[in-house]
């Protein structure tokens, strides 16, 4: 891990990528050893202990475990050493040709103005089609480990072995079709509330060093929980971060653990604008649950869409605190362009799970049909091209696509589940807390559907919904008044707590009406008592 974090940082020098390389091979190989291990203990006498140690039903989900074979060694071996060779072709670009001469980016820097200006151009088409011919490499590899695991596709393969989600690609398929339908309108309708000067305007306020982030930050992470403040203290004191601008640094933005430390790491390339503060308090989302998180890294649970969460909900409650730092005009620019941003996420992560899903259902396309395939999808969500396009090859710039392949729909299920703890939030903030730091406090333990069930959030493969979540979002924007979410779908604990509140006001009713009946005995009133109105009351005091 920490030689990732080094790798990162050098932005994939020859050393560090060397390094980085034989440590995860000899790490999936230890993996594996321990693996065999316990799947022995795991068929003895003696599975309680495993059971005890690690959970119940660990020793049944070990039991039988075969280990990797050679040729899976190998196939994992390639596969790091291409997901390199994609960061090396990013990070320095591909040659092309142009008037008989071979140009790099380099010697384009050193040519300054006197250079052809169709070189750029050239260039960047040379370092696309080369990350394309890469990524064509890739889906052909991974197609082999899954049938090599003994899956029909390398995204069932993903769903059920990389990201233990507990919902179908067919749930995606109608995420897809929801996500078009209503999140589009949206987000094009949120598009028109701040200009490029807007984003200017914001851009200037936000222009800080790593430090002075973290110092903004502060304030509303102490208010939002105690505990928090002090993980939030933790990271500073220890310095476990690396969120300064690198001009080396690879374009990453990730959260790792440090379990050997009982800790985790926060790695930021910083943009210089608003995105860095989303993105670092995004971040501590995903830092202040793996600082909690008290699973051993040998069982540890990976339920990506659940961690998503923690990170895209931070991010929209926030935006409450934005005005503190840029002022009520450009605090409500931010807060439009994180919700922008948050649609952008379910968009781009059905776009991409699509997108995906069809190479690898076809991993013989040429990179030329799989320019075609992205633009033609993408128009489907929103995109926008210029007469007489055909292709559109930005998709290579997604690094999710090449690194975390399948991984961009854990972005919208959390996204969606993040909007509808915002607008429990709105309604209730001290509510809305508690469930948060319950999903928290679930660590990655529960898969994604279950986690939001326990947490007491609405479903969102349930047909209604998206829809009810877009209607909210609308509502918001129209200035409206949001439909209380504090009668359902609370935790039980709150529920209950609940049904204590009301049941106390009732009898404090009914006792006030007995005093009152008693007085008016005693004192000659003409009056009925009036008890207190309950039917403007909400369910929750």
């Amino acid at each position: 891990t920490l030689s990732g974090i080094q790798y990162d940082a050098s932005g994939g020098a020859e050393a560090e990528a060397a390094l980085y390389l034989e440590l995860t091979n000899q790490s999936t190989r230890l993996y594996d050893r321990c693996y065999q291990a316990l799947s022995a203990l795991a068929a003895s006498p003696y599975r309680d202990i495993l059971d005890e140690a690690a959970g119940e039903g660990t020793a049944g989900s070990l039991l039988g475990y075969e280990g990797l074979t050679e040729d899976g060694s190998a196939l994992r071996e390639e596969e790091e050493r291409l997901i390199q060779e994609y960061d090396r072709i990013m990070a320095q670009g591909a040659p092309a040709q142009v008037a008989g001469r071979t140009w790099t980016w380099e010697d384009l820097e050193a040519a300054g103005g006197e250079a052809d200006p169709a070189v750029a151009a050239a260039l960047e088409e040379a370092t696309r089609q080369a990350a394309g011919e890469l990524y064509r490499r890739l889906v052909r590899l991974r197609t082999e480990i899954a049938e090599e695991a003994g899956y029909g596709s390398y995204t069932e393969y993903a769903y059920w072995a990389l990201y233990n989600r507990d919902y179908t690609l067919e749930d995606a398929r109608d995420l897809w079709a929801a996500a078009k339908r209503s999140i589009l309108p949206l987000q094009l309708r949120l598009a028109e509330r701040f200009t490029a000067r807007d984003l200017r305007a914001l851009d200037v306020r936000s222009r800080k060093s790593g430090e002075e982030l973290l110092d903004d930050l502060q304030p509303f992470l102490h208010g939002f929980d105690r505990e928090m403040g002090r993980t939030f203290d933790f990271l500073r004191q220890h310095h476990l971060y690396d969120i300064e601008y690198g001009e080396d640094k690879l374009p990453a933005n990730y959260t790792v653990a440090l379990p050997a430390y009982g800790s985790a790491f926060i790695f930021l390339s910083p943009y210089g604008d608003y995105q860095d503060y989303s993105d670092l308090i995004h971040e501590f989302g995903h830092f202040n649950e793996t600082f909690h998180c008290t699973q051993h890294e040998l069982w540890a649970d990976f339920n990506i869409d659940v961690g998503e969460i923690h990170s895209q909900a931070l991010e929209l409650m926030f935006t409450g605190y934005a005005g503190e730092i840029f002022g009520e005009r450009c605090g409500e620019i931010y807060r439009d362009v994180v919700l922008y941003n948050i649609l952008d996420s379910i968009l781009d992560g059905c776009l991409y799970d699509e997108f995906q899903t069809a190479v690898y259902e076809d991993p013989e396309l040429s990179v030329e049909e799989l320019n075609r395939l992205f633009k033609t999808l993408s128009e489907e969500y929103g995109y926008s091209y210029e007469p007489g396009v055909e292709e559109d090859a930005s998709w290579v710039e997604v690094s999710h696509n090449f690194q975390s392949p399948l991984y961009f729909i854990s972005y919208a299920t959390s996204a969606l589940s993040a909007l509808d703890l915002w607008f429990l939030y709105l309604d209730s903030p001290r509510e809305a807390k508690e469930v948060y730091l319950e999903l928290s406090a679930l660590s990655l333990s529960l898969p994604y559907r279950a986690a939001v069930e326990e947490a007491g959030l609405r479903d969102i493969f349930d047909d209604e919904t998206v829809p009810a979540l877009a209607e909210a979002l609308e509502r918001f924007l129209n200035g409206e008044p949001l439909p209380s979410r504090r009668t359902e779908g609370h935790p039980a604990a709150l529920l209950v707590m609940e049904c204590v509140a009301v049941a106390f006001i009732l009898f404090c009713v009914v006792a006030m009406a007995r005093c009152a009946r008693i007085l008016s005995r005693r004192n000659g009133w003409k009056h009925a008592a009036k008890s207190p109105d309950l039917s403007e009351r909400s369910g929750r005091e």
